[in-house]
Formats: C-alpha cells, structure tokens, sequence
C-alpha cells in the first residue's frame, strides 16, 4: 500500500502535467487568437504578427502599419492563401513529391492539372476555338531619318539618291533616339502608323523611301526594310504557346480547386483586432457569426 506522501506526490505530478498542457492547448486552436501576436487562424494554426510583417516588408520594404489599410488587407490575404495551400500540400494523398516545399506544391498543382495529359487533340481544339486570334495583318518594317529642318531633309534624300549607305546618312544626320544604329522601327500595322503617315508609308514597296514628312518636331524620312502579307499562324507554330497557355489555365483552375478544399478543411479567420490597421479584406473576422 501507498501511504499518504505518495498520494499527495502523484497528486502534484498530476496537476504538473496539466499546466504543463495549458500553454500547448493554447499555442493552436480557437485559443491562440487571444494572444496579441496572433492576426489570422488557418484552421487552427496562429498566424504571428511577425511572419505577416516579414512577408509584408518583402513584398513592399515597408512596415504594415506603414502601408495603406487596403494594401495591407490584400496582403493579408495573399500570404493567408499562401498557407492555405501549404495546408492542401501537406493533406495531400498521396503525399506530394519533391525535395522543397515549391517543389512539392508545383507537383501537386501538376498533378491536380493532369498538365501530363494535355495532348495534340487538346492543343488543336483550343487552336480552332480561336481562329481569329491566329491571323495577322500585313505588316512593314520601318526605319527612320528624324531631321530638325526641311534643308536637311533634303539633303539626307539626295545623299541616298546618290547612294550613300542608310546607316551612314542616319549616323551623320538624323536625331534619332537610335540613330547610330539606322533608326529601326521594327514591324507595324497600319494601325500602328501616325494618320499623316499612314498612306506615304504603306504604298511603298520594300525598300522604298518617302520623301521629307513634316512634323511637329522637324521632318522624318522613311525606309520600307521589308513587308509582310497577311498570314496565318500554322498549327505546328502555334503548338508551343498553346500548350503553355493551357497547361498556366488549368494551374489556375487547380490552385483554385485546391484551396477552396483546404479552406473548408481549415477555415481561414482574421483577428482583426490584433492587425496594426484596420482590416478591409473579404475574410471572416474572428468572433463574428459565419
């Protein structure tokens, strides 16, 4: 038999280990919003003021405090989403691969994307979807001479009557930003064209030049590089972007998917008393009836 003293020691360990439970219990679940450092819950995990703060100063170099309360809001909610989707990797069946954590999230986005499936059939439906994105218009490439007076114009016409190289006239007269280089312009539409340029512009052929145009700022002269008829963008050129546009669409849709998973797993609450400024977010706030 035990006698009293031991009674009264079991007594005392057992109350010990109690208290010892308190702050644990108190470290997650409903509980852990009446600590002042906690701003948000996901599931029953705290989020500290001080991990928001840190993700905060990364995204501006600025102090919660010291950004706008609808910023600040949307930041909130960006970085409780992020632990979100943790929530959905780490739940994850099976367990998702990879030797980090992005690694892993990208495995189970992937996997959730069935992105390994996505094969011709699916690149040419979404290609004949969209036929008109896949036609392009007759396009010109340009050069230009930029000069401050219709004398220099001139002379810049006659140079290359004579035969004086592009480059070299442009280099010697013009005040184009990139002049040293032959004032490239790169592909236009007609659309693209100024109105008082459009017609001198588009009826040469390549190689063609127009004469000095005024404009507010001096005169240009215009060299036609090279043309392009209409076309259209063939299948087997259009595959690769395809492919990377539907595989980032299906990635959004199965992000989507998973965190409104996880958040009915682990509901997501703001404790807006705690935040440094006032919360304007979408989110519940701890303590209000959903």
């Amino acid at each position: 038999m035990r006698g009293p003293a031991a009674g009264r020691r079991a007594v005392l360990v057992g109350l010990a280990f109690l208290v010892a439970l308190l702050p644990a219990c108190a470290r997650k679940g409903p509980r852990a919003a009446s600590r002042a450092s906690v701003v948000a819950l996901v599931g029953d995990r705290p989020v500290e003021l001080s991990d928001y703060a840190a993700y905060v100063r990364q995204a501006t170099r600025e102090e919660p405090k010291a950004v706008s309360p609808r910023v600040a809001s949307s930041l909130l909610d960006q970085y409780l989403e992020e632990l979100l989707l943790e929530r959905a990797v780490e739940d994850a069946v099976p367990p998702a691969k990879g030797t980090n954590a992005e690694e892993r999230r990208r495995d189970l986005i992937n996997r959730r994307a069935r992105l390994h499936e996505i094969g011709e059939a699916d690149l040419r439906k979404e290609y004949e979807a969209h036929a008109d994105r896949w036609k392009r218009p007759p396009l010109v490439r340009l050069s230009q001479l930029i000069v401050p007076t219709k004398e220099k114009a001139d002379e810049a016409r006659k140079l290359l009557e004579k035969g004086t190289p592009w480059l070299t006239v442009s280099r010697t007269l013009s005040l184009a930003p990139n002049a040293a280089s032959g004032g490239g312009l790169g592909w236009l539409s007609r659309e693209d064209l100024p109105a008082e340029f459009e017609k001198p512009v588009w009826g040469l052929p390549a190689g063609g030049t127009t004469p000095p145009l005024p404009a507010p700022h001096g005169f240009h002269v215009f060299r036609v590089e090279d043309r392009a008829d209409t076309r259209v963008v063939p299948f087997e050129e259009a595959a690769p972007g395809l492919r990377l546009t539907l595989a980032e669409e299906l990635s959004s849709a199965a992000v989507a998917e998973l965190m409104a998973e996880s958040a009915r797993r682990h509901p997501l609450v703001v404790v807006e008393d705690h935040l440094p400024f006032p919360y304007v977010g979408a989110l519940p706030r701890h303590g209000e009836r959903r």
